[in-house]
């Protein structure tokens, strides 16, 4: 068995065809046999997956060559055997839930008016 690994992720840009991009997302999943879950918004993308490492080296190259996913941070993290039971991608009116969809604003930079990412020292 080949080594197991999870991605955790996430990048706000916009995204004009929600529908378009989970089909992508479906698609590339299941022919690497990935599971975990996905959430897709006009505002971007969150996921968490998991599956084999050389899989998900392929998701992450894959997924990167959308225009809008280039400069997604992929976390990894150690995982043993399998982390998720089935595949959920679902499209929400918020990436994350603030309860306004509308208030929030995303170009491809990521969020408008939004706060300096740090890094660490």
């Amino acid at each position: 068995m080949e080594l197991q690994k999870v991605i955790l992720y996430y990048c706000f840009t916009p995204i004009s065809d929600p529908e378009a991009i989970r089909l992508f997302q479906l698609t590339l999943c299941e022919s690497l046999g990935l599971k975990g879950r996905i959430i897709i918004s006009p505002h971007g993308i969150n996921g968490t997956l998991g599956g084999d490492m050389s899989a998900l080296k392929k998701y992450v190259r894959r997924t990167k060559e959308y225009p809008g996913f280039k400069r997604t941070d992929f976390k990894w993290s150690e995982a043993q055997g399998d982390q998720f039971p089935r595949l959920a991608i679902r499209i929400r009116d918020e990436l994350v839930a603030f309860g306004n969809p509308d208030e929030l604003k995303v170009d491809e930079n990521g969020v408008v008016g939004g706060g300096v990412h740090l890094k660490p020292k």
